[in-house]
Order: structure tokens, then sequence, then C-alpha cells
């Protein structure tokens, strides 16, 4: 269990984890990836999942180069789409607004650190509507390194005025938990369904299905 008493801050990952956009950037992804020839199954794009999109690119190119459209400009097609997917129709995962209120209420810092980029994470807040509750939201685009690295989280830590040992970090992929757990802090993984049993969240702390479970958690 962890003692809310002991706890400074709470940082919270964004994709898959508060906003339901995973199904958002597969389908922004098979339809990018189609301007260059390579069709993608949702089971290839499961393969990328919470890696940054630039590594996204890195990946298939690696293994299917194409011509035509530089990466860069590919990932700037796939940023545009699914910054109209999430405005036009993003959902909140189960829990996420019972889960803030509860940190809130327990008079905690909230964070959020989101390997996505600053302007998505904005339009998330917003669409969402709980931009009200975080204290600080930062992009780990804007820090030298990306996730798995933990730039992100000690740089939200830091201007939550936080230490990083009493902060909780809550994330849903296996590279966010690497990076949460290089950062010293204490980590919960979420992992969606399809990932629950692999063998890279065994390093959290612990591990729920979902926001919902919250509360068996702490004290």
């Amino acid at each position: 269990m962890i003692s809310l008493k002991k706890i400074e801050g709470v940082i919270f990952d964004m994709d898959g984890l508060l906003v339901n956009s995973e199904p958002i950037w597969q389908e922004a992804e098979k339809e990018v990836f189609k301007t260059v020839g390579i069709s993608l199954s949702t089971e290839d794009c499961l393969k990328t999942t919470g890696l940054p999109t630039a590594a996204v690119f890195d990946y298939w190119y690696g293994i299917s180069p194409w011509t035509g459209k530089t990466k860069k400009e590919l990932e700037n097609m796939l940023f545009e789409k699914v910054f109209a997917l999430i405005k036009e129709g993003a959902t909140a995962m189960p829990g996420v607004l019972e889960t803030l209120s509860l940190f809130r209420n327990k008079g905690l810092k909230i964070g959020l650190a989101s390997a996505s980029p600053l302007e998505l994470i904005e339009i998330v807040l917003d669409k969402l509507e709980i931009k009200e509750y975080f204290d600080f939201f930062h992009s780990a685009t804007l820090e030298k390194n990306n996730k798995p690295h933990p730039d992100v989280y000690l740089a939200v830590a830091k201007k939550l005025n936080c230490h990083i040992e009493k902060c909780v970090i809550l994330e849903d992929s296996i590279n966010g938990v690497k990076g949460a757990k290089a950062s010293g802090a204490i980590v919960i993984a979420v992992p969606e369904e399809h990932f629950y049993d692999f063998e890279g969240y065994k390093i959290a702390d612990y591990k729920i299905k979902s926001l919902t479970e919250i509360n068996t958690l702490i004290c």
C-alpha cells in the first residue's frame, strides 16, 4: 500500500492512461504509412505502442525503407491526423476524473509528463476538460531525451517542487515504466489488456488494470 501522507506529488502519463488515444494513433499510423506503400495492421501498430513518434518511423523505415517522403514529413502528417481525431472524438479512460479528484482532495501536487508534443497535450486536456487539475504539464519532446529516459519526470517533479522519490508516477507503457523507475519515483503501471502480462511491467512497484482500481493501492 502507498501511504499518501508520505507522498508530495503524482505524475501522470497521458496517451493510453488519461485519454483513450491508442485506437486514434493506430488509425492515424495506418493512414500515414499507407501513403508510402506500407500497410500496417493493428497488431503491427501495437509493436511500437509507447515509443516516441520519431522512433516509430525509425522502426518501420528499418524494416521497409520508403522513398518520396521524409520521416519528418510523415511525422508531421501523423500529428495533424491525430490532432484532428482527438478534437473530434477523444474520450477519457475509465476512472480518470475520480482519480484526479482523489489526489486533488488529498492536497497533492499533480503533474503530467507525456512523450507527445505540448500542442497535443493541450488539445487532450481541453477536450477532456481536465486541465484545471494539473499544476504543471510538460512534454518530453522539450527535454534532451524522450522516454524511456527519466528526463521529463525529473523536470515535472522539479517544477512541482516535489522530491522525485516522494512522487507517484502512473504509466501505461513499458517505455514509460522504464523511464519512471529510472527517475527514482514510486511507479504504478496501468497496462492495457493486450500488454498486461508482459514481462517488462515487472519492474513497476505496483500494477493495476485500470485507474478505477487506484483505491486498492493507497491509504
